[in-house]
């Protein structure tokens, strides 16, 4: 696996992933259709619905913790995501990019909001998916470049703020590692202060 390492040097711990996850919630949880879905998914690579070279979908909502439906392009996979008992939709970046970790960061969370966007406008007349903009959750699966460590949760975290500030403002966000340290680093994100965001509006600001 080809690892680029972050511009800064010395004690740094984290270096720029080459895959990496941005998952953005459900709002309504009970109503989302798995099934749904692959329609929608087929209908995105038909149309070049968002960016990205779309290339396949593949179902395996069959597959107790498996990664539900998915949407394959050649620079990142979409996929229906329930971890943790929450529905929601994970872009993960899967191939070298160039740039900063903050770039890299930004253009995941930009490539989500864009699918979860595609998806509240194509399903506005018929039983809506709306996403939530308030959290985000982040999961490193490049351990080699970001180690499932407290040393790197804490050098993430301010990179991590740098770049949601761009999209939200001045606002307090709060940041919680979840998950057990054998697996990716992954971690939540929480607007606590007050304001109210679209993803149009967000995916602007970015």
């Amino acid at each position: 696996m080809s690892i680029q390492a972050a511009p800064e040097v010395g004690s740094r711990v984290v270096a720029v992933p080459q895959r990496l996850g941005v998952k953005v919630f459900v709002e309504d949880q009970d109503a989302f259709d798995r099934a749904r879905m692959i329609e929608v998914f087929h209908r995105w690579i038909q149309e070049n619905r968002i960016p990205g070279t779309l290339i396949d979908v593949h179902d395996y909502t069959h597959v107790p913790d498996g990664p539900g439906v998915l949407l394959v392009a050649h620079e990142w996979h979409l996929r229906t995501d329930e971890a943790g008992g929450r529905i929601g939709l994970e872009y993960e970046l899967k191939r070298e990019g160039s740039g900063t970790l903050a770039e890299r960061l930004r253009e995941a969370i930009v490539g989500v909001f864009a699918a979860a966007a595609a998806l509240q406008q194509d399903t506005a007349t018929d039983n809506p998916v709306r996403f939530a903009t308030r959290e985000i959750a982040f999961r490193f699966t490049d351990r080699l470049a970001v180690p499932s460590t407290e040393a790197a949760f804490e050098e993430i975290t301010p990179e991590l703020e740098n770049v949601l500030a761009g999209l939200y403002g001045e606002v307090p966000i709060e940041f919680e590692r979840v998950g057990h340290t054998r697996g990716a680093l992954t971690l939540h994100m929480k607007v606590v202060g007050d304001g109210e965001w679209n993803l149009d509006e967000l995916i602007r600001s970015a």
